[in-house]
Order: structure tokens, then C-alpha cells, then sequence
């Protein structure tokens, strides 16, 4: 059986939560800015995809048309120049380009874009049109443009996408562009995507030029569509617009975390620091209980402790004056004896002055030894390791003992089985003999004392009966001070510190249990004794006591 640890009743324990409300706060602010940077990201990368496949699909289809143009005017050109492309004399090599050159005229060439036509070995025969350029890039490598120039190319380069391709070949290494274009719809049509020299995205169809069945030549469109970028650019645009969006909501989320959390933390610790430097005397923690989180859950345990250490000070000065008082009134009276001895002649005067200034000193050594204890218990209870206790078996013990002694009969009613609770062992001991011993003092002879055990599945109860004079009706409050001393007619003053039944309380709320005490009266409601009650948690166990 494990042990378990002993609290007391009124101890506000923190709700336990998988997550903090704060917690749940931070992530739901901090989730939708990721969440608003992914919908850009993945805005810009779909974008893109969908944006280059629909230009090379488009491309594809322009380049399909112009094969059919060009390869109908190489047949009609082979039919007047056979061995179209070979090489033969200028007149009739100047014919041919002209009349290809008047055949890529006629397809009205987009301005973005350029046609070449190699021979049949690879080699550039005609070559029309031109690639533009981006104008920041003009921008930049122009050494003297002006400041404002320089500015609107670097606003404009952070605008348009520089795409990760690439770099296009020189148009004359036609082997090398061509192992990388690859056909997608038609059979004998490739394509391929590049980046420009300024990053730019450029394009590539090429198509084999056909005379009759035999392939004699090829062309090839370049194409820088200036339609394309500025959609990136634009998609670009609307990503910078997601992450300003996003650093607004990151800045509000940390001046809202800075007011509603650092803020409040801030003012506690300053507070108790405060508290620390003034020593706990008259500063006040700031009340923010009314906020259900954690910060207000800190502030009421901070409150709480606060006010748990005042009344801790309080109680050590009242306790000090206290001890005092109580070591004031035997020192008094060592004093006189002390004083008065000299002076007297008599011998039994004498000896009855020693008697006197012994038995102050012998009260003095009692009160110390009792603040002693006092003093450290709270220090020694919080060291202590709480465990299972047979209560019913402890009281035995203790009977036990008074057994040898001539006292009056004590008694023991108790349940069948093990009775059950948690704390300390010595300082039940330390409680109950106490309790017995203060009984034991107060009855008359023949008088009984009876300890009894009652429990239900929350509580044990423990009470202390004996048959004496009872207690002051005004004073069943006061008789857990410090020092309060009410002790039989027959006994020696001095005898006791009136720290024992304070002692015996001090243990039991450590323990999470109270004690009480009551007078016992009969029907017509005279003291017939009085009674002291003992709660203790229970920790009884049904199902493995049993009776």
C-alpha cells in the first residue's frame, strides 16, 4: 500500500487540465498565422503549376499549327529546290531563306517571342524575332541609372518570380536543348520549360520539318511570355499581402499576450517584491482572481500566501510576547528568592527560599523545553513522511502503559477490524498521550477514563472521556492557547507549561484533522466530565478490513 500524502481540507488545489486556457489561447493565435502563411504558399506553388502547363499546352498547340505551315512549304519549296537545306549555290540558298523567311513572316510571330529553323545537321538556317528582357534587369546592369531607377527595379524584383530552371542554352547548340525537351501530346513535338539569363521563364516547342516523308530540317519557337511573369507577379503580390496580413496578427498577438499575460505577471512580481523588501508588512497583492486562468489562479495563491505569512508574523510576535510573559513571572520570582536569601537567618527559611528558587528553576527548564518543541514542530511536521496507521492498535499501546501505573481504568471501544489513518506515528503517540495524561490529571479517584474509535468512509473520530470537573463553559476556545493553564486544585503549580493541548492541535492540523473539546452533561445538564474530539482523515478500506 502506498503512502499517501496529508492535506488539509481548506487547501484550494489547482484544477488539473491537459492544457492551460492560455494554452489553448497562444496555439489558436499562433495557428492561424501559419495557417494564413500555408494558404499563401500553397496559393503561389498551385498558381504556378497550373499557369506553366496551361502556356506549354498552349505553346504545344501553336507550334503544332505553325509545323503544318512550314512543313506544307517545304514540300512546296522541295518540289522547285530539291535537297532543301544542303548546301549548293548562294543564288539558291538565298531563294530558300527568303522564301522561309517570308513563310515565318506569314504566321505573324508574336513580338515575345522567336522562331529558328535549323538544316538538317543541327545548324541555325533562319532565326527571326527576339526574346525581351525583364526592366529591372536592364535596370541593374546599367551602371548609371539614378537612385529612383534603382529603387523601382529592386521593388519590381522582389515583386516577379525568379524561377528555379535551367538556364536555356545558346540557340545554335540545338543537341543540347533537345535532350531536354521532352513530347507530351504529339509524338514528334517536344517541349520544355527554362529560366532566362534575368530569371525570367522562357519556353521551347521544336518540330521537325518534313519534306514528303523524310525529315529534313527543324524549327524551333522561344518564347518569353511577359503574360506569365506578370501573373507570377501578381500571385507574388497577393503572398506579401498574405505575410503583412500575418506580421500585423503576429504584432497584435504579442501586444496581447504582453497585456494580458506579461503584464499581470509583471505587476505580481513587482508586488512581491515589494512584499519581500517591506518584510510583508503592509503591502497588498494585486486581486486578480476574477480572471479564469492560471494568472488568476496565481494571484489568489499569492493572496492566500501573503496572507497565511502576516498571520505566521503575527503569531511569532504574539508567541514571543507570550514567552515572555510566561518566563517573566518564574524569573520574578528566582529573583526574590535570590535577593531575599542573603538577608534571612533562619535555616528553614532558607531552605524553604532554595525550595522556592528550584522549583522556579525547574518551571523555567519545562517552558523551555516545551517552546523548544514548539517552535521546531511546524519545521519537523513538514519533514515528516505521512503513512499508514493502525489508530485502533496505537491507542492499545498507549493503554497499555497507563495499565502499570495506578490510574484510573481506561477503557478502549473500538470497531472490529483495522482502523486506518494517515500521518505520523510519534505524533499521534505524542496527541493521544497527551490527551490521556490531562485526563488522567482531572479525574477523581475511582474516576474512568474511556477512548473511543468511530468511523465512516471519510472520517475517524477519537474521543477522550473522563469523569472530572469538566471545563470553564467560557474557556472551550481558549484552552488551545498558547500557555493556557487550568489545571486541578491538587496539583503543584508550575507543573505544566500549558503548551501540551496547543502542541496536540498544532499536530492534528498538519494532519488535515481538528480537534475539538465539550463538556460531558448529564439530563438535567450538569458537568459530569469533559470529552476531547480527534478527526482524522480515514483511509479505511472496505473491501480489504474486515471486521
Amino acid at each position: 500500500m502506498n503512502d499517501q500524502s496529508i492535506h488539509t481540507d481548506d487547501v484550494n488545489e489547482i484544477r488539473d487540465r491537459p492544457l492551460s486556457k492560455l494554452t489553448y489561447r497562444i496555439l489558436s493565435f499562433n495557428l492561424l498565422v501559419i495557417i494564413i502563411l500555408a494558404m499563401g504558399v500553397s496559393y503561389l506553388g498551385t498558381a504556378r503549376k497550373y499557369i506553366i502547363e496551361a502556356q506549354l499546352e498552349n505553346l504545344e498547340t501553336e507550334t503544332a499549327l505553325y509545323a503544318t505551315i512550314l512543313n506544307a512549304a517545304a514540300s512546296i519549296a522541295g518540289k522547285k529546290t530539291p535537297d532543301l537545306f544542303e548546301e549548293s549555290d548562294q543564288a539558291r540558298q538565298q531563294a530558300v531563306f527568303h522564301y522561309f523567311n517570308g513563310a515565318v513572316s506569314g504566321l505573324n510571330a508574336l513580338k515575345e517571342q522567336k522562331i529558328v529553323i535549323y538544316d538538317g545537321r543541327g545548324r541555325v538556317f533562319l532565326e527571326t524575332g527576339d526574346l525581351p528582357m525583364r526592366r529591372f534587369y536592364e535596370v541593374k546592369s546599367n551602371a548609371d541609372s539614378q537612385w529612383g531607377e534603382k529603387l523601382s527595379s529592386t521593388i519590381q524584383g522582389l515583386l516577379s518570380v525568379t524561377f528555379r530552371l535551367q538556364p536555356l542554352p545558346d540557340i545554335h547548340d540545338a543537341a543540347q536543348i533537345l535532350a531536354r525537351e521532352q513530347p507530351i501530346n504529339y509524338g514528334d513535338l517536344k517541349i520544355a520549360a527554362w529560366a532566362g539569363v534575368d530569371g525570367g521563364l522562357i519556353l521551347t516547342a521544336f518540330s521537325p520539318i518534313y519534306e514528303g516523308d523524310r525529315i529534313v530540317g527543324g524549327f524551333r519557337v522561344i518564347r518569353r511570355d511577359r503574360a506569365v511573369e506578370d501573373n507570377f507577379a501578381e500571385t507574388r503580390e497577393e503572398i506579401f499581402r498574405f505575410i503583412f496580413l500575418a506580421m500585423i496578427m503576429t504584432i497584435a498577438h504579442s501586444l496581447y499576450l504582453a497585456g494580458s499575460i506579461g503584464h499581470p505577471l509583471r505587476i505580481l512580481a513587482v508586488a512581491a517584491e515589494k512584499y519581500r523588501l517591506n518584510q510583508g508588512r503592509a503591502q497588498v497583492i494585486p486581486d486578480l482572481s476574477a480572471r479564469d486562468d492560471e494568472i488568476g489562479e496565481l494571484s489568489h495563491a499569492m493572496r492566500e500566501m501573503a496572507q497565511s505569512l502576516e498571520a505566521r508574523v503575527n503569531a511569532i510576535e504574539q508567541f514571543a510576547a507570550d514567552v515572555a510573559h510566561e518566563l517573566k513571572n518564574p524569573l520574578t520570582s528566582l529573583r526574590s528568592a535570590i535577593e531575599t536569601l542573603p538577608r534571612v537567618k533562619n535555616s528553614d527559611d532558607q531552605a524553604q527560599l532554595m525550595r522556592i528558587a528550584m522549583h522556579d528553576i525547574q518551571r523555567m527548564d519545562r517552558l523551555i523545553s516545551d517552546i523548544s518543541l514548539t517552535s521546531k514542530l511546524d519545521a519537523e511536521l513538514a519533514r515528516d513522511v505521512p503513512s499508514m496507521i493502525d489508530i485502533k492498535e496505537l491507542l492499545k499501546n498507549i493503554i497499555e502503559k497507563y495499565h502499570s501505573q495506578k490510574v484510573p481504568m481506561i477503557t478502549l471501544s473500538a470497531p472490529e477490524g483495522a482502523v486506518l489513518v494517515g500521518g505520523s506515528n510519534a505524533r499521534l503517540d505524542q496527541v493521544f498521550c497527551n490527551l490521556i495524561d490531562n485526563a488522567v490529571s482531572f479525574s477523581p479517584p475511582g474516576g474512568a477514563i474511556t477512548v473511543s474509535i468511530d468511523r465512516n468512509a471519510d472520517r475517524v473520530k477519537i474521543t477522550v472521556d473522563d469523569e472530572g470537573p469538566g471545563l470553564p463553559e467560557n474557556k472551550l476556545h481558549q484552552i488551545f492557547e498558547r500557555f493556557y493553564s487550568e489545571r486541578p486544585e491538587q496539583e503543584n503549580f508550575g507543573m505544566h507549561s500549558g503548551l501540551g493541548l496547543s502542541i496536540a492541535q498544532q499536530i492534528i492540523m498538519a494532519m488535515g484533522g481538528k480537534i475539538d473539546a465539550e463538556n460531558i452533561k448529564d439530563a438535567d445538564g450538569r458537568i459530569k466530565g469533559a470529552r476531547f474530539i480527534v478527526r482524522l482523515k480515514s483511509t479505511y478500506l472496505r473491501n480489504n478490513f474486515n471486521g
